[in-house]
């Protein structure tokens, strides 16, 4: 997984892990969770048609950044 700093695209995160779960996601409960946590709406206002969520646990084991 990575993230870029949108302000500066020099600066950045990179986790390197190991898959530990996958989980059927369908229920909406942990994007709604991260919909209220970083959108404060109480259900996730993105899923479309035919989409089939799925939560993916990592255990990191390298991480980098700048």
């Amino acid at each position: 997984m990575s993230a870029i700093d949108p302000d500066d695209s020099y600066h950045y995160l990179e986790v390197r892990g190991r898959v530990v779960s996958i989980e059927d996601g369908s229920d909406m409960a942990f994007l709604n969770t991260m919909a209220l946590k970083h959108l404060d709406l109480d259900e996730y206002p993105y899923r479309e048609p035919g989409q089939e969520p799925v939560v993916v646990s990592v255990e990191p084991t390298h991480t980098t950044g700048s």
